[in-house]
């Protein structure tokens, strides 16, 4: 697939603002739609450096891997409860959601490491606060942030949420900024970023978990749903586009957004869904010389690697991995995730059901209804 890859020259195009400037230096990649059958070699771009297995028993099953944090130990958020493993996979303990006492967490949103205080953060926000760990899942702090956001990183000198298109302040905007320095001390409402049409918080939400990735040359990158930019935020908290993927005339407009009576995003999806569509850009892992993200198009999850170096593009809906004397050739899925350690290495979570590996269940030495493999790779 060739890429025509330039840069944007007093172009005004939808959701491409930071801070409601326009901007002339970031980078157009031309998407295209791939077939069903378009396969990506992984390992054109990609070492797999390791396989996780992760301990499976009646304590340690996840039901869904949302995000993993990495340490010196595997911090993984699961739909209620936040495991922890060592580095070869072994369970070691696990916190889980509380009924509503003071210091438990209702609505598990995300976890952050301080990996300098080996402190975990747990956002809830059902609860509008931060809930501070040591790595032994041992509580010390509760802050009450009184936001409700669907993901926070913590910068330096502050902290970002954000809440998609909800409306969390007086502005439509959909990247919060806050000042301070940790729970103790406390945190200020500083500056909001990314302006969106106010129509859209009455049903535009839409929880994920890959509004924030973290990025090899240091800070963020940052999508938003149903939007086709990239941007990056250093540690001053402020976004910039850093890439826009031009899916040209199978791009979701403004008018497929706002101009339907939608009352739901169950609605929104309905629509998109039944069009030819294409737009969620996700699962940004960014290295040295590759892009990688994901996006849907008619209901299929699809994988993009751009390069950098040559601005190619190749993309597809299904991967063939090598590891050791071993391929196998899995199909893109909504059920995996791909994540940045930021530290030059990422990780794709792989569920073992064999709707996805089907014939290798036995390459990953797995079975159905153990927990998800773990694979962690590296740019070549």
């Amino acid at each position: 697939m060739k890429l025509n890859t330039l840069l944007l020259i007093a172009v005004v195009v939808f959701g491409c603002k930071s801070n409601e400037k326009e901007q002339n230096d970031y980078i157009k990649i031309s998407q295209t739609t791939p077939s069903l059958n378009d396969i990506i070699e992984f390992d054109n771009y990609f070492e797999i450096s390791e396989l996780i297995y992760l301990e499976s028993n009646d304590t340690s099953i996840i039901d869904f891997i949302h995000k993993i944090a990495a340490d010196d130990y595997l911090f993984i958020k699961g739909g209620g409860a936040v495991y922890k493993f060592d580095k070869e996979g072994n369970f070691i303990s696990k916190i889980e959601r509380g009924k509503d006492g003071p210091n438990e967490f209702k609505n598990l949103t995300d976890i952050i490491l301080l990996k300098e205080e080996k402190r975990i953060w747990i956002y809830d926000s059902n609860k509008r606060n931060i809930l501070q760990y040591d790595y032994d899942f041992n509580f010390e702090i509760n802050y009450k942030l009184q936001y409700p956001f669907f993901g926070i990183e913590k910068i330096t000198d502050g902290l970002l949420g954000t809440a998609g298109y909800m409306m969390v302040t007086d502005k439509p905007n959909s990247l919060i900024k806050f000042s301070g320095e940790n729970l103790a001390t406390g945190y200020s409402l500083e500056e909001s970023f990314l302006p969106f049409k106010e129509e859209k918080s009455k049903y535009l939400h839409v929880g994920r978990n890959d509004y924030f990735s973290k990025s090899d040359k240091g800070g963020f990158n940052f999508i938003n749903s149903f939007n086709d930019t990239i941007y990056h935020i250093d540690e001053s908290g402020i976004p910039k586009i850093e890439y826009y993927i031009d899916f040209g005339n199978k791009k979701v407009s403004e008018d497929d957004l706002t101009k339907r009576e939608y009352s739901t995003i169950v609605d929104v999806f309905r629509y998109i869904n039944t069009t030819d569509k294409s737009f969620n850009i996700g699962n940004v892992f960014q290295s040295n010389n590759f892009l990688t993200f994901s996006f849907f198009n008619s209901g299929k999850s699809f994988i993009s690697v751009y390069n950098k170096t040559d601005r190619s593009l190749v993309s597809g809906n299904k991967i063939k991995l090598r590891y050791r004397d071993a391929e196998t050739v899995i199909s893109i899925d909504e059920e995996m995730s791909i994540g940045s350690f930021g530290d030059g290495r990422g990780y794709i979570s792989l569920p073992t059901e064999s709707i996805l590996l089907e014939k290798d269940q036995k390459m990953f030495d797995s079975k159905e209804g153990d927990n998800p493999v773990i694979i962690i790779f590296h740019e070549k």
